[in-house]
């Protein structure tokens, strides 16, 4: 009998939540700080603050990502069954081996970039849900991945492509392309203001759910 899958995207949305009350304890610091006139939290230490979130959260979602195909390729079922095999592939024994056979040799791979995990996956799995379910989000995952990429980078290429994602996501370039003044910053999602980095994390929740449920 396949063993099921786990609800990595349970785990996933306590992450979100851990993030979450982070930045929410440094707002009510401010505040805080603020009506006893204790000092400050700047608005550079709360935009920081969001940027370790956001990491923390994208973290949290690349791990997902790799222990949820892991899983898939060891033929764990989920909600739909098991997945099926790429011409050739066999379900793979072990983690171990399941994790080898991803690897292919290098000592790491990458999860950020959901074309690459796409690619990877038709390696080992056919028309697979977890692929179509990257497949239809590609494009939000992408734009998601480009303020990830500016948090850990600095190059020109991470600021042009972040910029790009902003202008896409929100309409408007930050100053100093700051992540952290674009997380903090409000959207407006099924009618309810929020700030960007609720957006963006409550929708990775929902593929989270797609692929894991």
């Amino acid at each position: 009998m396949p063993r099921t899958l786990p609800r990595y995207d349970l785990a996933f949305a306590r992450s979100i939540a851990q993030a979450a009350g982070y930045t929410g304890r440094i707002e009510q610091a401010r505040v805080s700080a603020q009506v006893a006139n204790l000092g400050r939290v700047t608005i550079g230490d709360l935009e920081l603050s969001y940027e370790l979130a956001y990491l923390r959260t994208f973290l949290a979602w690349e791990l997902l990502l790799e222990a949820t195909l892991q899983r898939l390729i060891c033929g764990y079922r989920h909600s739909g069954g098991q997945e099926p095999l790429s011409a050739g592939q066999m379900y793979a024994a072990s983690l171990a081996a399941a994790e080898a056979a991803i690897l292919g040799g290098q000592r790491y791979r990458l999860w950020h970039d959901p074309a690459q995990v796409i690619a990877r996956t038709r390696r080992f799995l056919n028309g697979s849900r977890y692929e179509l379910v990257l497949s239809s989000a590609q494009g939000r995952i992408e734009l998601f991945a480009c303020v990830r990429h500016r948090i850990a980078h600095s190059q020109k290429d991470a600021i042009r492509r972040f910029d790009g994602a902003t202008m896409t996501l929100a309409a408007r370039r930050y100053r100093g392309a700051r992540p952290g003044r674009f997380l903090r910053d409000w959207t407006i999602v099924g009618g309810i203001q929020v700030r960007w980095l609720q957006a963006i994390s409550s929708e990775l929740e929902g593929i989270a759910f797609q692929l894991c449920a």
